[in-house]
C-alpha cells in the first residue's frame, strides 16, 4: 500500500495544477540546461558528447527546479537511467542511477517526476513481489528521501497489471497518465486519478480523438492538462512514428491531433516527448531503426516550445 500523502504534498500538487509554468532555480551560479545554448525553432541535439553519444540514448527529463537531469542510455543491451546533478561547481557528469535492490541492472526507462519533485516514476522490468519469476513491463516509483533516490517499488494494481504499462506522466493533481495494452493487446492511453491517500483509482481510458485504431505511443501531458504531445503511427505520417499535439481548453475536450510537421517529424521514429518545467523547450527522441532489434542509434533533441504554440488554435 502506498504511504499516506501529507497535506503539504497535496498543497504542492494544487499549486502545480495551474497553467503557469514553473521557474527554474535562480540562485547565483546555477547554469540551467547543463550549460547548453538553448535552441530555436530548429531541433538540435542535446549536450553532444555528454548526453548524446555513439550509444542509443532517449528521454530527456528535468526535475521541477531544473537542477537534476535524467535520460536513458542502452548499456550492454539494457536501457538504463542516467542522472546528472547541478552542484556548487557546476553539473556532474551523467552517472547510472541505481533504482533496483542490490544495484541490479534491468530495464529502467521513460521517467517522469511528480510536480513537487519527490517521486520518480519510470517504466521498469524487474522481479517484484507480484511477479518474482517472469515480470512484465510495469510502472515503478522511487521516492526522494534525505536528498537521495530510494529503492524503487512497483506501482500496485490497478495501475500495474499482467499487461504492459509504459511511459508514465504525472500531472498537476498527482494523477497518472500512461499507455497500456490491457485492452485486448491494443495500445491505449489511460488516466488514473490520484486519491487523497496517495493511491490511484481505477485507470480510465482516454477516448477519441486521442484514441484511434493506429494506437498511441509515448505521451506527455502538461500539469494543467491543457496540452498533450504524443507519438503515433496515425496519418498523416512522415515515417515510422511521428509526434502529434492536441489541445484542451478548460472544461472542454481534446482537439483533433495535429502533426508537428517536417520540422520535427522525419522518416525515422520520433517519440519520448517532454516539456521542460518552465515550459520553454520541448525534448523528444529519435530512433534509427524500425524496431528495437534493428535500432542502430538514438538521440535526444530539444527545440523551442514555439513548435507547439504555433499550432494552438487562437481564440
Amino acid at each position: 500500500m502506498a504511504p499516506r500523502t501529507s497535506p503539504l504534498f497535496l498543497a504542492l500538487l494544487a499549486a502545480c495544477s495551474t497553467r503557469e509554468p514553473r521557474t527554474l532555480d535562480g540562485r547565483a551560479g546555477f547554469t540551467p540546461y547543463l550549460g547548453q545554448r538553448p535552441p530555436g525553432a530548429t531541433p538540435e541535439l542535446f549536450a553532444p558528447g555528454s548526453v548524446c553519444t555513439e550509444a542509443v540514448e532517449l528521454n530527456g527529463v528535468f526535475s521541477p527546479d531544473g537542477r537534476e537531469f535524467f535520460f536513458s542510455r542502452r548499456l550492454e543491451g539494457v536501457l538504463t537511467i542516467l542522472h546528472a546533478v547541478a552542484g556548487p561547481t557546476g553539473w556532474s557528469a551523467p552517472r547510472l542511477l541505481p533504482l533496483y535492490a542490490d544495484g541490479a541492472r534491468a530495464l529502467a526507462v521513460d521517467m517522469a517526476l511528480s510536480p513537487d519533485g519527490t517521486e520518480l516514476y519510470f517504466l521498469g522490468q524487474h522481479a517484484h513481489e507480484h511477479a518474482p519469476e517472469s515480470p512484465g513491463r510495469d510502472l515503478w516509483v522511487s521516492r526522494r528521501v534525505d536528498g537521495a533516490w530510494t529503492e524503487a517499488r512497483v506501482v500496485p494494481s490497478p495501475v500495474s497489471t499482467a499487461a504492459d504499462e509504459v511511459y508514465p506522466v504525472v500531472v498537476g493533481d498527482g494523477s497518472l497518465y500512461f499507455t497500456s495494452n490491457r485492452d485486448e493487446g491494443r495500445d491505449v492511453l489511460y488516466r488514473a486519478q490520484r486519491r487523497s491517500d496517495g493511491t490511484f483509482a481505477e485507470p480510465v481510458p482516454v477516448g477519441p480523438p486521442i484514441r484511434s485504431e493506429a494506437g498511441i505511443g509515448d505521451t506527455f501531458v502538461t500539469p494543467d492538462e491543457h496540452t498533450m504531445v504524443f507519438s503515433s503511427r496515425r496519418q498523416p505520417s512522415q515515417g515510422r512514428g511521428d509526434l502529434f499535439v492536441s489541445f484542451r481548453p478548460a472544461g472542454g475536450t481534446w482537439s483533433e491531433p495535429i502533426p508537428l510537421g517536417p520540422e520535427l517529424n522525419t522518416a525515422e521514429h520520433e517519440f519520448c516527448p517532454m516539456l521542460t518545467p518552465d515550459g520553454r523547450y520541448l525534448f523528444f527522441s529519435r530512433r534509427y531503426g524500425d524496431t528495437w532489434a534493428t535500432t542502430t542509434g538514438g538521440d535526444v533533441f530539444w527545440v523551442a516550445a514555439s513548435a507547439l504554440e504555433r499550432l494552438r488554435p487562437r481564440g
